[in-house]
């Protein structure tokens, strides 16, 4: 494939709501050998390990249904980002809704294979359970990665439910157990609520976690000194961005499975994402959209511009720094 042909067909050549629908109309290629690309979008349906409402499995075709809206230029981020990525809808993982143990293997090998030639993957999901999986992947092509994480929840619980240990409340606590990421290279956003125990808190604390609660983000010093302190931390070092959209306030995303009052506003969200300019992003993902319970599809927009904002940052990036192989693979 040419550059050209690993550009969004724009609706000044079809009509948006024409052809097979991929993220932001870009083509469709199932085998990263059939172009040379450095951005690869992946559909993770699976929702098998949600603890409340299920409905996540329907996210990435919701979210690739509102990305046509999401065109090449972001005007707040001041990048082309289909002129600077070479960019391909790598379909989606072929997830076992019954075996979550088998899922998670899909995951980090389809994750992999996609990075290996260098390319970022930014996944729709899903729930926030395939963060462990995708970590898996990328802390290997990425040591010493840096995780930024919008969320309602800090993703700490034990996971004891019913004695599973792996639930989409767990994978940052089972992250920081494999030896996936440090602590104190986590920097979560957005969290408020209430938690079945403060066991919860306990380790995050322990972990050496850094936390902007809502409580924080309405504290103007507070949220400046995080974001200080995260671009201190992450410095040159590759970044990872996670957003579940429980980050955000119902009001402005309802269509989730574990709602939380009192968050985010969707531009306040866009907004600190705007912030992270500057960093070296690698790849990133937006999880928990449940269509079932979305209205006028407002979730599934919002989705669909985060995950082209995460692209954006990733634009940025490339932009500034020559292209190059993973680390943690052979080049």
């Amino acid at each position: 494939m040419n550059n050209e042909e690993t550009h969004p067909s724009g609706s000044l050549y079809a009509p948006a709501v024409s052809g097979l629908m991929t993220f932001s109309r870009l083509p469709h290629a199932l085998q990263p050998g059939q172009a040379e690309i450095d951005l690869a979008i992946l559909g993770i349906p699976f929702d098998g390990l949600v603890t409340f409402r299920p409905g996540a499995r329907f996210g990435p075709n919701a979210i690739r249904q509102s990305s046509v809206l999401c065109r090449n230029y972001s005007q707040q981020m001041e990048v082309g980002v289909y002129e600077q990525l070479r960019a391909i809808d790598a379909g989606d993982v072929n997830v076992n809704p019954f075996n979550y143990e088998e899922t998670f293997r899909q995951i980090e090998a389809r994750v992999s294979e996609l990075q290996s030639p260098g390319a970022a993957v930014v996944s729709l999901g899903g729930d926030h359970s395939i963060l462990l999986p995708i970590l898996r992947a990328t802390s290997t092509n990425y040591p010493g990665l840096t995780l930024i994480q919008f969320d309602a929840h800090t993703d700490t619980s034990e996971g004891t439910l019913s004695g599973h240990r792996y639930h989409h409340g767990t994978s940052v606590r089972m992250a920081i157990e494999e030896g996936l990421i440090e602590g104190t290279r986590i920097f979560q956003i957005g969290i408020r609520g209430s938690v079945s125990s403060s066991a919860y808190n306990d380790f995050a604390k322990e972990a050496g976690i850094n936390i902007l609660d809502m409580q924080g983000f309405h504290d103007r010093l507070r949220r400046d000194a995080f974001l200080e302190k995260l671009h201190d931390v992450a410095g040159s070092a590759p970044c990872y961005l996670t957003f579940d959209v429980d980050g955000v306030d119902p009001a402005f995303a309802p269509g989730t499975g574990t709602p939380v009052v009192g968050g985010l506003t969707s531009f306040e969200a866009l907004d600190l994402m705007r912030s992270l300019r500057g960093l070296r992003f690698i790849g990133g993902d937006v999880v928990e959209v449940a269509p079932p319970y979305d209205c006028a599809e407002i979730t599934s927009l919002l989705a669909a511009e985060i995950a082209f904002e995460i692209a954006a940052l990733i634009a940025i990036t490339r932009r500034s720094e020559p292209p190059q192989a993973p680390a943690g693979r052979p080049s």
